[in-house]
């Protein structure tokens, strides 16, 4: 047992002075912001000189076809025609993010639950028309991010919770994690036509922040695990303020990837989807995109704009030619400050399943599933993507 022993009280004054001196000592220490352990990452460019392919930055849309299919029908008539495909390109259109639903890569068996969904194989049928449409693009001299468009969760995917859907962590195992990414990672492995894969697609709030970054680390180990050497992206939460990567990652990226393959990503959107109207929409959407872009410089990664979208108008679009002009305006600036820090885009969206949904900038003039025309018009929205394509490095 120590014995402890009071000093004097004429020796209590220095003796505490010296105490506090040391203890600010110590502070002055530790009290330092977090920063990499190691020299700083090297330019993206650097790492990976074939993904930008000699550009600053690389400009796109999403093409959501397979999305809007949903689970009832044939695998044969899903996807867009090598068509849409030439003509994205004819537009300027260098990559596309496409969008893939887990849901037809493990279906619910009839009568089934989503646990029962998670153990069925992998519907090869499915993959190998994903695989076709890859190699669409990639026949019109497109690359394509694979976007499995699912925010870790299972069947539920983008729009309104599914009734009975697991989400990582909870029905959601690693197990299953490993075994979607490492199959697709494997049967795109050696494929030049594909430019990234989005791991998760506007990850869900619910799914819990760091359940969500255990489970993207997941995925990235899944696809090293084959071999496979493509870039990355990992997204943000789903959310306006509370999910962004400034918010939730605010000590740094925190992906372990040995061939530092890895960039962030996330989506920007207007609060408001109507007609536009002057003083009504607000401009922290631009906030939003510069504190991201500060994050990723601060950090010294790369980063994409996975999605951005806004109302269509005038002939062909949604609302009037005057609400287009408008929303071209508000998203003009969007894109500049997007120039300003390099990112890359994909705008939201591209398909020939429907001639005008209200955020969609191409389209088909029949649409349909499948479409007999494919996407061969333009939207009001298409004059400010057109402005700011993939731009080559100068000198």
């Amino acid at each position: 047992m120590a014995i402890s022993r009071r000093l004097p009280r004429r020796r209590a004054a220095p003796a505490i002075a010296a105490v506090l001196l040391a203890a600010l000592t110590i502070a002055a220490v530790i009290v330092i912001p977090r920063a990499f352990v190691g020299p700083a990452p090297p330019p993206f460019s650097t790492v990976d000189p074939d993904y930008l392919d000699g550009n600053d930055y690389l400009r796109g849309v999403n093409v959501y076809s397979l999305i809007f299919a949903g689970g009832g029908v044939a695998t044969a008539d899903v996807g867009e025609p090598q068509t849409s495909y030439d003509f994205l390109s004819g537009r300027g259109v260098s990559i596309i993010r496409l969008a893939v639903p887990w849901q037809r890569l493990q279906t619910i068996p009839a009568g089934g639950t989503a646990a029962d969904g998670l153990e069925q194989p992998i519907d090869t049928e499915y993959l190998d028309m994903v695989a076709e449409q890859v190699r669409r693009a990639g026949a019109a001299g497109i690359r394509t991010v694979i976007d499995l468009h699912n925010g870790c969760t299972y069947p539920w995917g983008a729009g309104e919770f599914v009734e009975g859907s697991l989400r990582c962590g909870d029905g959601i195992s690693e197990q299953h994690v490993t075994t979607i990414w490492s199959t697709i990672a494997e049967r795109f492995r050696d494929d030049g036509n594909v430019l990234a894969y989005d791991v998760f697609n506007e990850p869900r709030w619910s799914v819990g922040v760091d359940t969500y970054k255990r489970f993207a680390q997941v995925a990235v180990d899944a696809i090293r695990s084959t071999g496979d050497a493509h870039t990355v992206w990992i997204e943000g939460i789903l959310s306006d303020t509370r999910g962004r990567l400034s918010a939730i990652a605010p000590d740094g990226p925190w992906i372990v990837d040995e061939l530092g393959l890895v960039m962030y990503s996330e989506h920007f959107y207007a609060d408001e989807r109507g007609p536009f109207e002057p003083g009504i929409v607000a401009e922290q959407v631009f906030d939003r995109l510069r504190e991201f872009g500060d994050w990723c410089e601060r950090w010294g990664v790369r980063c994409s704009v996975g999605e951005v979208g806004w109302p269509s108008g005038g002939q062909g679009g949604v609302y009037s030619r005057e609400s287009a002009e408008g929303w071209n305006a508000f998203f003009e600036q969007f894109y500049s400050i997007a120039d300003e820090y390099s990112f890359d885009v994909t705008y939201f969206a591209a398909s020939g399943s429907s001639d005008a949904g209200t955020l969609l900038a191409y389209v088909a003039s029949v649409p349909g599933i499948p479409s007999t025309s494919g996407i061969d018009t333009a939207l009001s929205q298409a004059e400010v993507i057109e402005r700011h394509l993939t731009r080559p490095k100068s000198g």
